[in-house]
């Protein structure tokens, strides 16, 4: 049991746990096509690659989103939610300008 003075420290703690789920519940929301009209992955992955995108994460989310990590032509680094059908950006995520290891 805890004591009154534990008590408060364990409401901030809670509620900084809910906060943090709901942020990594917080995926982008894409249309609910049938995974047969998707563009490959394969086909996504070289898209990406033609216009300079190094990505070093490849996920889709549980909104059925493609969700990239990696870094821009420019070295800059990305998080950006794309429409697994036509490949259409649906959000980006702001990251912070880092240099990928190609772009020292």
């Amino acid at each position: 049991m805890s004591t009154p003075a534990q008590r408060p420290a364990r409401a901030l703690t809670l509620l900084a746990l809910l906060a943090l789920s709901g942020a990594a519940l917080a995926d982008a929301d894409c249309a609910r096509q049938d995974r047969s009209a998707w563009m490959p992955e394969s086909q996504f992955r070289e898209q990406m690659k033609r216009q300079g995108v190094q990505i070093t994460k490849f996920r889709i989310t549980p909104g059925n989103c493609y969700e990239i990590y990696g870094f821009d032509a420019n070295g800059r680094k990305l998080e950006i939610y794309y429409d697994p059908v036509d490949a259409r950006p649906v959000e980006e995520v702001v990251s912070s300008q880092l240099t990928s290891p190609r772009h020292p």
